[in-house]
């Protein structure tokens, strides 16, 4: 009888992380029903990697930090390899694809949504 109550101590934390939605998963579950089929996507990414916003002009580079200081989660969007790229060790993710657009979600929607300009 008294294993009971550790048992279910035990369970508890098991339940409540099956149930809990994997945050980033659901952001990107958003950005592909909104770029749809066809490209891939790299990320998320916050505020600490601003280095994968490189690919944006000035403007839209301001404009895109400023959703990451506020806590939205940055998506890569990219075409298909054309086999060009050769990445170099410890490159941003940006430098691995060829980058199409930087999409940003924040509460399930997106909230930017930027042409890369190189």
């Amino acid at each position: 009888m008294r294993s009971l109550p550790i048992l279910l101590v035990c369970l508890l934390p098991l339940c409540g992380c099956a149930s809990a939605p994997d945050a980033p998963e659901a952001a990107r579950e958003v950005v592909l029903k909104h770029v749809g089929d066809g490209v891939g996507t790299v990320g998320p990414f916050n505020r600490k990697d601003k280095r994968e916003l490189a690919s944006l002009s000035a403007t839209d580079r301001a404009a895109a930090n400023a959703l990451l200081d506020r806590g939205a989660l940055g998506f890569i969007v990219f075409g298909p390899d054309d086999g060009t790229k050769t990445p170099a060790a410890g490159a941003a993710l940006a430098d691995m694809v060829s980058v199409a657009r930087i999409l940003f979600v924040q509460r399930g929607e997106i909230v930017g949504d930027f042409a890369a300009a190189k």
